[in-house]
């Protein structure tokens, strides 16, 4: 009889003991579950910030993107935006473009920090560069020296290039829309010679352009062949507020082509 109720107990202990090493085992994996939840509410990213609901232009480049020479003070940049808002989209400008900037100071730009946020922001990009680097603030007026021009246009369809990357590796969405050269000394003795050499540096940057995706060449050489005096502001280097309403109205049209700059 004693013999029966050890056995009793025994199996009643047994029991009791496999009970709570299953609520053990069970506690244990529900911690881990947890555990296992938070460390993944860590290490996943945050989603990025919703876009404006406003169209993003920005501006860079040298003077030409800056508007100098118009007495309205808007170029052909502001131009495009009007006509833009008019059409109902409604537009955030940052114009960056600086007076006086060649290919090497505009690839140094997008370096900086705040100058990348914006391109990155950017739904079109409306660039001009290279005309300081052939026309040298006249000075290839003075020495048409054809291994120095060779040379010169070498450093710029390099930095012309890594401009490009740069500004997909920030925004690959944006279009480019890049203004071509044109010939403003329409009056001096060396003036055919200048026009081929802008003509070709014209066809190279269009080529070069062509091989990156949603990068748009402008021409604007076609408009200072016959009327170029007519469109040149007092300094006969940049356009005045016509010449750059006729950039304006190519760019507007070459946007509509793209569907770009529609109200969204």
């Amino acid at each position: 009889m004693k013999r029966n109720k050890w056995v009793i107990v025994m199996t009643w202990i047994s029991v009791l003991a496999l009970f709570l090493c299953v609520a053990g085992l069970f506690a244990v994996a529900q911690g881990q579950t947890k555990t296992g939840s938070t460390t993944t509410e860590k290490t996943t990213p945050k989603q990025e910030t919703k876009k404006s609901d406003r169209f993003q232009v920005t501006g860079l480049g040298d003077s030409l993107t800056a508007g100098v020479g118009d007495t309205d003070g808007k170029g052909y940049v502001r131009r495009v935006v009007d006509t833009m808002e008019k059409d109902g989209t409604r537009v955030t400008l940052s114009n960056l473009a600086i007076s006086g900037a060649r290919s090497n100071q505009l690839l140094s730009q997008l370096g900086q920090k705040e100058i990348a946020q914006q391109v990155a922001n950017a739904d079109v990009i409306f660039m001009t560069i290279g005309g300081n680097d052939l026309f040298r603030g006249g000075a290839a007026l003075e020495d048409l020296n054809t291994a120095e021009i060779q040379k010169n246009e070498t450093a710029y369809l390099k930095n012309l290039e890594q401009t490009y990357k740069r500004i997909r590796e920030l925004n690959k969405d944006a279009v480019v829309y890049h203004l071509g050269l044109y010939n403003p000394f329409v009056d001096v003795k060396k003036r055919v010679e200048l026009a081929s050499i802008a003509a070709k540096w014209n066809m190279d940057t269009q080529n070069l352009a062509s091989k990156f995706s949603r990068v748009v060449y402008v021409p604007t050489y076609d408009y200072f062949i016959l009327n170029g005096k007519k469109y040149l502001s007092s300094d006969h280097f940049h356009p005045n507020g016509a010449g750059y309403q006729l950039f304006a109205d190519r760019v507007s049209s070459v946007m509509t082509t793209d569907g770009e700059g529609e109200a969204k």
